[in-house]
């Protein structure tokens, strides 16, 4: 057994592709080494702004040896007075085999012929380098990079290679490059090559030349430093997954900082600071045990202490210069009230085949008077704040930090005057923005939120721009789940049919869809919803398999039937309706005669079920499907004593029609919980 090291280093990777490049090298070695029948202990990656590596521990000499037989035609195909036809030929002449090494085995009644091969496992030492050169070529990129004159592309370009095989080099060339083991440290702080003698002096050699090449080693020592100078100030950093996860990708030897700057800027609002200090400069925000943000920052430097204080100051002069422009936009901003914005708009082309900004707003302000018609709040109020929601987006503020709209909004409301609900619904109506966000949960923020996202869905549909593989440019699939979940969460009855079909009819001069078109996109969203909420699949295709228009309705019949699963009688009642469903097949009466009811077993039923459908119905409008569930339980002895007593298919047409339509309204009162045949037994 041996140890392996793999080091590509490369020019500056943005950080957020680096995870990515990592995982596919970390997949595509292990996938090759498998097919090699390659085995190892344990298998390490590693990434900095400027390298990968892989490091493997315990790696066979050899692959597996294995004795392979591949089945060919029977004997009687394949010979013919005794000698092979063309058949055995053909497949003699694939397997790379002899007549004579051919064996016979017997399935059955019939005789094979077998070709029987030893294949020796690989001299892994010599094969690696082939296999680690497949690997990275089979990395894949959105914006590859090119090169010199090679034709090889990478996320950046290639500079050295370090192949070890223990402590001797594994010769192999990729782009140009030949590996051998010579790395390089950091790029102030280490001048020269860094040569790595063995696998194991791996990670300590490069932290001799300034380089933590291990992601969660940067990880704990940044979040050790970050806790040193909250203790030292007296506060606490804000700290976002995704902006850690980028700083730990931008350094290769931290150093964590803390810079000020002046408080007159805590008079902007406090969205505008953080998104100047996390998007434009990687810094961590600071507040205090309230909430507040202080005219503090920390910064993680790629270095080591050495003119920390230069480091500093030049930090904190880029965003005193960025404060400035942010706190410039915020007064030129509040000189001209949002309507007057709106002739702006109007002129901003939202979409070609749709019109401007301004034609989206006419459309969101129609389609939220539906919506608040429909649901008990039409009001002025809500009509000003639809009228408004989109204005900030001709803000300078917006135009710097697209991210800030809807934020803006609120801000510049509440200075012009309107009321908090009004602000509030401006701020709501993008939400969620990411899976996991928030949910609106203001009156007038979900209805101007929902007219938005629908009116996106409807209107980019009509303009023949449907999200297709993993093309969704206008981000219209977290847009539905938006939707799902804003009217799950806030318990929102309403059809989605009706909706679309509103939504649809504010696009003028394009096509109506069928709306079958928009439902299946919004069924798409729904289940993968349910999927990561560990619905099973079966209970998922047997509530989508009822009418989907009621996106609350659906979703309360899939809680229940997922809660239902775990009682000991689901399996009872899914059997008896799909024996239902077998004997009434595609049968649409349910409505039975009690006076052609002839015997007593199936007079007992009929009673049952009517005695059991006053209650089913009562539970079914609460939305009480789980005793729903349970009335539906009741029925079983009746029906099994029917089943036993009673033939259904008699020859007198109308008792037998009778009694179809009597298991077909039980048929019908399970249908409204869920369709019992796309369970999965």
């Amino acid at each position: 057994m041996a140890d392996y090291l793999l080091e590509i280093g490369l020019e500056e990777v943005p950080a957020g592709t680096i995870d990515d490049v990592i995982c596919q090298l970390e997949n595509n070695i292990k996938a090759l080494l498998l097919e090699n029948r390659v085995t190892y202990d344990n298998l390490k990656s590693f990434g900095t702004p400027r390298r990968i590596a892989i490091k493997i521990k315990g790696i066979t000499t050899k692959g597996e040896s294995i004795i392979l037989e591949t089945k060919g035609p029977s004997v009687k195909a394949a010979y013919k007075d005794g000698e092979p036809t063309k058949a055995l030929e053909g497949f003699c002449r694939g397997q790379g085999i002899a007549f004579e090494k051919l064996i016979i085995k017997k399935i059955n009644s019939d005789e094979y012929v077998y070709a029987v091969k030893a294949i020796e496992g690989v001299d892994v030492k010599k094969e690696l380098g082939q296999i680690i050169s497949t690997a990275i070529s089979n990395i894949k990129f959105s914006k590859p990079m090119s090169w010199g004159e090679s034709k090889i592309q990478f996320i950046r370009p290639i500079r050295t290679l370090v192949s070890l095989w223990n402590e001797e080099i594994l010769p192999f060339e990729y782009a140009g490059v030949l590996a051998g083991r010579n790395s390089r440290g950091h790029r102030f702080l280490y001048h020269g090559a860094v040569r790595i003698e063995s696998v194991d002096e791996y990670e300590s050699k490069l932290k001799k030349a300034f380089i933590i090449v291990d992601k969660e080693e940067r990880k704990k020592l940044i979040l050790k430093g970050i806790t040193k100078k909250e203790k030292k100030l007296g506060v606490k950093a804000v700290i976002p997954d995704d902006l850690l996860q980028e700083v730990l990708y931008l350094v290769e030897y931290p150093t964590v900082f803390v810079g000020s700057f002046n408080s007159k800027y805590l008079e902007l609002p406090k969205e505008v600071i953080i998104t100047s200090m996390v998007k434009n400069q990687k810094y961590f925000p600071v507040i205090d045990e309230k909430g507040n943000l202080k005219p503090f920052f920390i910064g993680v430097r790629c270095g080591n202490d050495e003119y920390i204080e230069t480091v500093v100051s030049g930090n904190e002069k880029v965003l005193k210069a960025r404060l400035e422009d942010a706190r410039f936009f915020f007064d030129e901003d509040k000189k001209i009230p949002l309507l007057d914005l709106r002739q702006k708009l109007d002129k901003v082309i939202y979409q070609k085949k749709l019109g401007s900004i301004g034609d989206k707003i006419d459309r969101l302000v129609n389609i939220s008077r539906y919506l608040g018609d429909k649901m008990g709040y039409l009001s002025d109020e809500l009509i000003v704040a639809a009228n408004l929601a989109k204005m900030d987006l001709a803000t300078h503020m917006v135009y710097e930090f697209p991210e800030l709209q809807g934020i803006m909004g609120y801000y510049y409301s509440l200075l012009e005057g309107y009321n908090n609900n009004i602000a509030i619904s401006i701020k709501e109506h993008y939400m969620p923005i990411n899976a996991g966000d928030e949910v609106p949960t203001s009156k007038a923020g979900i209805i101007i939120g929902i007219a938005d996202k629908v009116d996106s869905i409807t209107s980019i549909f009509k303009a023949g721009l449907i999200p297709s593989g993993s093309q969704d440019p206008y981000a219209l699939r977290r847009m539905a789940l938006g939707i799902i979940r804003t009217i799950i969460e806030n318990k929102i009855s309403i059809s989605l049919q009706d909706l679309l079909i509103f939504s649809q009819s504010q696009t003028k001069d394009l096509s109506d869809l069928d709306i079958d078109i928009y439902l299946e996109f919004f069924k798409t969203r729904f289940k993968s919803l349910l999927e990561k909420e560990d619905f099973r699949f079966d209970v998922i295709d047997s509530i989508f398999a009822l009418d989907f228009d009621d996106i609350l309705d659906v979703y309360i019949k899939a809680k229940a039937l997922k809660e239902y699963t775990q009682d000991e009688n689901f399996t009872m009642v899914v059997e008896l309706l799909v024996r239902i469903n077998n004997i009434v097949k595609k049968n649409k009466s349910n409505d039975f005669n009690k006076d052609l009811l002839q015997d007593k077993y199936e007079i007992n039923l009929a009673n049952k079920l009517n005695s059991i459908t006053t209650i089913f119905e009562k539970n079914f409008t609460k939305r009480d499907y789980l005793n729903c569930y349970k009335q539906l339980e009741i029925l079983k002895k009746p029906l099994d004593e029917f089943f036993e007593n009673v033939m259904v298919m008699v020859e007198d047409e109308s008792i037998r029609n009778n009694r179809i339509n009597l298991l077909s309204k039980i048929k019908k009162l399970g249908e409204k919980l869920f369709i019992a045949i796309k369970i999965v037994s």
